[in-house]
């Protein structure tokens, strides 16, 4: 009798863990579902390189301009980071690059640049301007024009706003030093003269800048 009790006791163990067994293997299994859809939900999302500018108003303002453009003066952004009117480039003046002229220009003119998608001046570059702007006051007769340009990224439509506000910014700061109005003008090419050419950030980084030039009577 007491063999057979023993017996039974084992078959009856025997069967208790057979039937936990496939239990925690069909556990396993659920897990493996649960990262292989976490994992394919990561792979679905948007690369980096789809990411928009942050900033939406400038092409939305764009858009409205192409629909209306009867309102184009009142809607156009760029007018908001103007401190003085803007004059038309002289057509008897050609403006050059400091290089073309001499080593001492190349030094004070240098360029600008920028955060991603910004027309705020750094604090580094506020020297530069500064040089510039009492080179220019010792020098009342030198015209200049400010380039804005910018990286590939952004519709073209809103790298020419974007460039025109980066030399906005930079006629403003000198405007603010005492620099005559009348001797600045600006020009925006948006992403179509590149410094450099590629398509990664250390392209990207020499692309968004101010640039000077030079006038000279012709």
């Amino acid at each position: 009798m007491g063999k057979n009790l023993n017996f039974l006791i084992i078959i009856i163990v025997i069967f208790v863990v057979s039937c936990q067994v496939p239990q925690k293997k069909q556990e396993r299994v659920k897990e493996s579902s649960l990262k292989e859809k976490i994992k394919e939900l990561i792979e679905k999302q948007e690369p980096e390189e789809r990411i928009t500018y942050p900033t939406p108003e400038i092409p939305q303002i764009i858009s409205t301009i192409s629909e209306k453009k009867s309102k184009e003066k009142e809607e156009y952004p760029v007018e908001e980071t103007y401190a003085e009117n803007l004059y038309p480039i002289p057509q008897n003046i050609k403006f050059v690059s400091p290089a073309e002229i001499n080593q001492e220009l190349t030094d004070i003119f240098q360029n600008i640049y920028f955060d991603y998608d910004s027309y705020e001046i750094k604090r580094s570059y506020q020297e530069i301007l500064k040089k510039i702007a009492e080179y220019l006051l010792k020098n009342p007769k030198i015209m200049i024009l400010i380039e804005g340009h910018c990286d590939e990224r952004g519709t073209r439509e809103y790298n020419l706003v974007l460039g025109e506000q980066r030399a906005s910014s930079v006629r403003n700061f000198l405007i603010n030093l005492g620099v005559s109005p009348k001797r600045l003008f600006t020009v925006s090419y948006g992403e179509d003269k590149p410094a450099y050419l590629g398509h990664d950030e250390m392209a990207w980084v020499k692309n968004r800048r101010c640039e000077f030039k030079i006038g000279r009577e012709k």
